[in-house]
């Protein structure tokens, strides 16, 4: 079965750089631009890898987190917190939320790469 990384982020460049990155790995990204839309996926698939800008246009990725958490196909995925803001915090609170990575953009694919490889073990 292949990787299946779920990909919340609401800017279609981060989207397609995602995309093509991890397609270079053959993982493949499922791209959602919302926190509705990614916690409805979550519902019904299962995915071994999350995705999630702290930005986004309904909620804030922190607590996107705490939601998807509830899920029982949910419990255990590893997910990477990434942002473009740079609040002295953000790293601290995706730690405590037990997050498996935190990359600020602008990243580099091979910085990309090598995380969500990490994080899949």
């Amino acid at each position: 079965m292949a990787i299946r990384v779920l990909l919340v982020d609401d800017e279609s460049v981060i989207q397609r750089v995602v995309t093509h990155t991890l397609k270079t790995i053959d993982i493949e990204v499922i791209g959602v631009m919302n926190g509705q839309d990614a916690y409805a996926f979550a519902q019904e698939q299962t995915v071994d890898l999350t995705i999630i800008d702290i930005n986004l246009p309904d909620v804030d990725g922190f607590t996107l987190i705490e939601h998807l958490r509830t899920l029982p196909t949910m419990h255990t995925v590893p997910f990477i917190i990434f942002t473009a803001r740079s609040h002295s915090d953000d790293a601290a609170r995706a730690q405590e939320l037990g997050a498996a990575g935190f990359l600020y953009k602008p990243f580099s694919t091979q910085e990309l790469r090598t995380l969500v490889l990490s994080c899949l073990g």
